[in-house]
Parts: C-alpha cells; sequence; structure tokens
C-alpha cells in the first residue's frame, strides 16, 4: 500500500484521532479494575490490602498475555500495510491460539497463591483472605487474555471505537455486579471479594463472546475470514509472534513486576502500608493509561508504514507520538501533585480505624508518582515505537535491566538499608522510571536514524 505523505500537524491530528478513543478503552479497561479496588475498600482495609496482594500474584502473567497480544498488533498492522491478507489471517489466529493456551496454564497457579505468598514473607491472615478472590478469577482468565488479542484486531484496522463501547459497556455491567455479587441482593449471598471477582470474570466471558460475534458478522473484518480453520497450527506464524511477543510480555512484566516486587516489599511493613501501596499504584495504572494509548496508537500507524516501507510517514509519526505522550504526562502530573488528599479518599473511607496511617504513607507516595509520570511515559512511547518496527528483544533486555536492578534494587537499599521504609521502596522506583526513559530513548533514537538513512526497517 501507498500512503499520502503527511505534515507534522497532519501526523498529530491522525495519531491523537486514534488515540483518543484508545484512551477512553484503556480507561475503561483500568476502570474494571478500579472499580474492583473501589469495592474492595468498601469492605474494608483488610479486604483492600489482601484483594491488592492477590491481583499482585497473578499479574505478571496477565502482562505476559499482554505483551503478545501486542505482538499481534503490529504484525496485523504491517501486513494491512503491505496488503498480505495472510499474514493478518494467521498472525490473528496464532495469536487467538496462545492467549487462551496462556490462560488455561495459568489457573492451576491460582490455587496454590495462600503457600507461596506465606513464603514471600506476606501476611497469613492477608494471604489465606486471597483464596476466594483468586478461585473466582480463575473461571475469567483464559477468556480476558483471548479479549487482548481481540481488541489488538480490531485497533490494528484503525477502527477502535467498537472494543471501546464495548469496555465501556463491560465496565458499567462490572460496577454493577461488584454491588450485587460482594454485598449480596436478594437470594444471592454476599460473597465479599469472592464476589468482586466473579463479577469481573463474568464480564470478560461476555465481554470475549461480544467482541468474537462483532469481528465475524462486521465489514470489513469478516471478509478476511479471521477465524476460518481456527483448529489448524500454523508454527511458523506461532513462532514469529512469540519471538516478538515474549520479549514485549518480558518488558511490561519487567516494568510492572517492579511495582508488584515494590508492593510486596512494602507489604512487610503491615496492613496500612500494603493499602497505601495498593491506592497509589491504582492512580499510577490509571494514570499511565493516557501515555500508554498514545503509544499504542503510534505503534500501529509505524506498523502500517513499516509494512509499507514509508520512512518518511514513519519518522514523523514516531515523533508525534512522544510529542503527544509528553504533553499528556505533564498534564497528568499538575493533578497528581494538586490533588493527592483528595484521591486517597476515593479508595479509603475517612471512619476507616487505619484511615490515618494509611493517609500518611499514600500522600508521599502520590507525589512520588506524580514525579515519574514523565518519565514513564517516555518509555512507554520509546518501547511502542520500537515494537512498531519489531525490535523487542534488546529493548526487553534494557527493561529488565532499568527495572530490576536499578529500580527495585534501590528501593530495596532505601527502604531497608538506609531505613526510609516503604516511602524508600517508593521513591526506587521513581529512580529506575527515570534510568529506563533515558536508555530507552537512546535505543529509540538510534532505530530512527538508521530508518532515516535508508537502513533496515523491520528487525523480525
Amino acid at each position: 500500500m501507498t500512503f499520502p505523505t503527511l505534515n507534522w500537524r497532519d501526523h498529530l491530528a491522525e495519531n491523537l484521532r486514534l488515540a483518543m478513543p484508545l484512551i477512553v478503552g484503556q480507561l475503561a479497561t483500568i476502570g474494571i479494575w478500579t472499580s474492583d479496588v473501589l469495592a474492595m475498600g468498601q469492605i474494608d482495609s483488610d479486604s483492600l490490602a489482601a484483594g491488592a496482594l492477590a491481583t499482585r500474584y497473578f499479574q505478571p502473567i496477565f502482562f505476559l498475555a499482554i505483551g503478545i497480544s501486542l505482538a499481534v498488533g503490529p504484525l496485523i498492522a504491517q501486513g494491512l500495510g503491505a496488503g498480505d491478507d495472510r499474514q493478518i489471517r494467521r498472525s490473528f489466529r496464532q495469536g487467538m491460539i496462545i492467549a487462551f493456551t496462556l490462560g488455561m496454564l495459568t489457573i492451576p497457579l491460582l490455587f496454590v497463591a495462600e503457600p507461596v505468598l506465606i513464603t514471600l514473607g506476606q501476611d497469613p491472615e492477608l494471604s489465606r483472605l486471597t483464596k476466594p478472590f483468586l478461585f473466582w478469577t480463575s473461571f475469567g482468565l483464559p477468556f480476558m487474555f483471548l479479549t487482548f488479542v481481540l481488541r489488538q484486531f480490531l485497533i490494528s484496522y484503525q477502527r477502535p471505537m467498537p472494543q471501546v463501547i464495548a469496555m465501556l459497556i463491560a465496565l458499567a455491567v462490572n460496577v454493577g455486579l461488584n454491588e450485587i455479587l460482594s454485598k449480596g441482593a436478594g437470594p444471592i449471598p454476599a460473597m465479599g471479594l469472592g464476589g468482586i471477582a466473579l463479577g469481573t470474570s463474568i464480564v470478560y466471558f461476555l465481554l470475549c463472546v461480544g467482541l468474537i460475534g462483532y469481528i465475524a458478522n462486521s465489514s470489513p473484518f469478516r471478509e478476511s475470514k479471521p477465524f476460518q480453520r481456527l483448529w489448524l497450527m500454523d508454527w511458523d506464524i506461532t513462532f514469529r509472534v512469540l519471538k516478538i511477543g515474549v520479549p514485549i510480555g518480558l518488558t511490561i512484566v519487567a516494568e510492572t513486576g517492579m511495582f508488584i516486587a515494590a508492593a510486596l516489599l512494602i507489604g512487610l511493613y503491615g496492613t496500612a502500608s500494603l493499602a497505601a501501596i495498593s491506592i497509589a499504584n491504582q492512580i499510577a495504572a490509571v494514570a499511565f493509561m493516557i501515555p500508554i494509548s498514545m503509544a499504542q496508537a503510534g505503534m500501529v500507524r509505524i506498523g502500517n508504514y513499516a509494512g509499507a516501507e514509508d520512512r518518511q510517514n514513519l519518522f514523523k509519526s514516531a515523533t508525534a507520538t512522544m510529542t503527544l505522550a509528553l504533553s499528556a504526562c505533564t498534564l497528568t502530573m499538575i493533578i497528581l501533585l494538586i490533588w493527592p488528599d483528595a484521591m486517597i479518599r476515593m479508595f479509603i473511607q475517612p471512619s476507616d480505624s487505619l484511615f490515618a496511617d494509611v493517609q500518611a504513607l499514600a500522600i508521599p507516595m502520590l507525589l512520588l508518582t506524580a514525579l515519574f509520570q514523565i518519565p514513564d511515559g517516555v518509555q512507554s512511547v520509546a518501547l511502542a515505537i520500537l515494537r512498531g518496527i519489531n525490535d523487542t528483544k534488546i529493548p526487553g533486555i534494557i527493561a529488565i535491566g532499568c527495572f530490576w536492578i536499578t529500580g527495585v534494587g534501590a528501593g530495596a537499599i532505601a527502604g531497608f538499608t538506609l531505613g526510609m521504609g516503604p516511602i524508600g521502596v517508593w521513591g526506587g522506583v521513581t529512580f529506575g522510571l527515570f534510568v529506563a526513559s533515558g536508555v530507552l530513548t537512546i535505543r529509540m533514537r538510534k532505530a530512527m536514524r538508521r530508518i532515516k538513512d535508508g537502513g533496515q526497517i523491520l528487525m523480525a
């Protein structure tokens, strides 16, 4: 395919046009998790801490699944740019098979969470409270992972609105199910944490079925016969998806793993600390949805241009993506600096016995969260640009080193060796993000210079 050569203003507009519905969709996605956290906090602070602990337990595999689905997106986008319907169909089919299989393989791990968490030094009572949450979560995991691939398919066509509408409906249903299943209604008993997890599993099952039905019956998606011969394995494209997707997944796991490790380390300081980091983590995750959506939009457009070997538009689109993300991250940083206390009160009631202790820890954590908004946005966009040209292996190694050696290492030293406590651990996360943003930006600039000078575009 050939694309018209756009100027800088047009690229900014096109990236923003695709990014805006993605932002709404991503906010709805994180809104499902946020509504779960809000429902946990309305039970009590112990439930909030236990729910956060349970979520952190399975999140590494959750984010690995997201990473693999993100590999499907650029492959489909490149296929669209090259006019290769076969690549589009094969990439989508194998992505679905991998995602569903990973979901099924994850289920047994949820049933051994309690002894694993206790071995990691977590509070035995909080570890026990995670059991019903993880039990009901297990029913929805395969459909949750499959949904990631279905959404990538729609986004790669630069037609994100169907999945945005679906996510908004799913969010509304999730809020209602949380209220009914956690507190009980009529003949339905109050299930507490288990009810919150069951509601989310139901939502993702319905979302998965709905997106499959839409793709199978709507143009232009149905013309490629995306579900034709679904049972057949295509090992070449499977290995290609894994070759690109596993490094992406490990990169995401490295970053989110840094946050999870920080939460587990902070959890050693007690229930108030774990509740505080749960609030800071959730607010950081919500804020991150804006730059990651812009990054995802840029990745799709860069994938289109890479498939068409359009170097000039590729370079301009990458620059436009970074510009938009920096602007958005500056705004979220200002908001977090101005209203930290109001945000904390959304998650825990002032009448809670631990409110004062949680607030005293959560406010400085949110101030640090504000400080890492810009570096977090920069590293996410740099990674997305590199993913658009299939450059995932070396960036993955860079991310793992920066997030774990620098971020977790610095946090452990600050928190425990220097005696700075939970705030020191969270400060290490901030430091890790600053280092990652610098190193990944260097990698991205070298790749863009190579492409602009006529070098190889696609790395895998």
